[in-house]
């Protein structure tokens, strides 16, 4: 199994693969056209299946493009697909999960939300997460021996492979793309969970691309996540952030945002960061919503938070046309200029898709049809750009000196990149 199986990689919304080497420089190795706009794609060892919005879903070869299968549906499919050892589920803008044979795209079964999915799909402890336009929903997943489910529904029925075990109702959509804890290590590259942080939020406040950090947000919580118990991380139109209960759907707590939420939550190093379109970027402790710091611009967020704890690093894209940039203990802008601090690296145009990175690089696309990479290990300077003739859409897969994404026209990328280490 590849570890790019999902939205950004990982239940956590995570986007990222130090343990690979980045692009310092990439060629194309192949395009094919396919109908509608493209989604996120993810990968499974030598496949790499992605949505579109004119409802079909492909699986291609990894190497060469070439089709192996199309599922076709008549919705959009451009919400990210999950794919497991013996399934690839995917998701229509109506409201219905398919469950798809990987090898051949033959469906398995299909199962109906109680609203038209506005989320893209999340997979973690044997439940498929999908966020609509009625809330959050739970569904059963097969372990993958054909062994009968031990879960139960919330009504402490038994389920089968597909049964909705939970629904947390919304008054308003559920978006982004919803992020599972196990409570393990509080996700991310480091150890520390939030209460052993070896920093203190700042009470000081700025704007417009500064920290404000606040102690006293307005946020409601009735109990907190025991370790190794998955709480599932969502956000929705009407400017909330909800923590529910993998296994039973339950409110942990909620907490105020200051617009629709952008792209959804990521979980890292104990706290769970939260962009959206008002321009705030939230960080708040992963046990009960309290604040540790804001960061606030003038546009809105596009897309989620990419983070690396060990690097006391935060990225998150704009529709200023910036990746910003911040620090992960206070929120304060990390990149230096002349005379002041930065607030990121600006790009040509308003950033679409969420950020990944690779090794060093940081990869990212725009509203020009344009992917970049920035080196991280050098104040986030270019070291390449890839063009496209239309927006790129979505988040770009990662694989072993291989990266995937899409356009708005319709064309799916593959780049590659040589492993000799030698920097432009």
């Amino acid at each position: 199994m590849t570890s790019w199986n999902q939205h950004k990689g990982d239940a956590r919304n995570g986007g990222v693969r130090r343990d690979l080497e980045g692009p310092l420089r990439v060629k194309q190795s192949w395009t094919v056209d396919l109908t509608g706009s493209v989604g996120t794609p993810v990968l499974d060892r030598d496949t790499v299946y992605v949505g579109t919005g004119r409802g079909n879903c492909y699986a291609l070869e990894r190497e060469t493009g070439r089709r192996r299968w199309v599922f076709e549906t008549m919705n959009a499919t451009s919400t990210t697909p999950v794919v497991t050892r013996t399934r690839v589920y995917v998701g229509t803008e109506e409201g219905t999960i398919y469950a798809l044979d990987p090898a051949t795209g033959d469906q398995q079964w299909a199962t109906e939300l109680p609203g038209s999915l506005s989320s893209s799909l999340t997979v973690a402890d044997g439940r498929l997460y999908a966020g609509h336009t009625a809330g959050v929903s739970a569904i059963a997943l097969e372990d993958g021996t054909g062994s009968p489910l031990e879960t139960e529904s919330a009504d402490d029925g038994a389920v089968d492979d597909g049964d909705v075990v939970w629904t947390y109702e919304t008054d308003a959509p559920a978006v982004g793309c919803p992020a599972v804890d196990d409570g393990e290590n509080g996700g991310g590259d480091g150890e520390r969970r939030f209460g052993e942080r070896e920093t203190e939020p700042d009470p000081h406040s700025n704007v417009d691309g500064n920290l404000e950090t606040s102690f006293d947000t307005d946020f409601d919580h009735d109990t907190t996540h025991d370790d190794g118990q998955p709480v599932v991380f969502v956000g929705t139109e009407d400017e909330t952030v909800l923590a529910l209960a993998g296994a039973t759907g339950e409110e942990e707590w909620t907490a105020p945002a200051d617009g629709a939420v952008a792209g959804g939550p990521t979980v890292a190093d104990g706290l769970v960061y939260v962009p959206d379109q008002g321009g705030t970027l939230l960080a708040m402790g992963v046990d009960s919503g309290q604040s540790w710091f804001s960061y606030d611009i003038r546009d809105g967020f596009v897309g989620s938070a990419t983070v690396l704890p060990d690097d006391d690093t935060t990225f998150v894209g704009a529709e200023d046309g910036y990746l910003h940039v911040t620090d992960t203990s206070f929120g304060r802008r990390k990149l230096r200029g002349w005379l002041f601090a930065k607030k990121g690296v600006q790009l040509d145009g308003p950033l679409r898709g969420s950020p990944v990175v690779v090794g060093d690089v940081v990869c990212v696309g725009d509203a020009t049809g344009s992917l970049y990479g920035l080196d991280v290990a050098d104040d986030c300077t270019h070291l390449w750009h890839y063009g496209t003739d239309a927006a790129i859409t979505g988040t770009p897969a990662v694989g072993d000196r291989q990266l995937f994404v899409g356009n708005e026209d319709g064309v799916f990328h593959c780049l590659t990149w040589r492993s000799d280490g030698r920097r432009p």
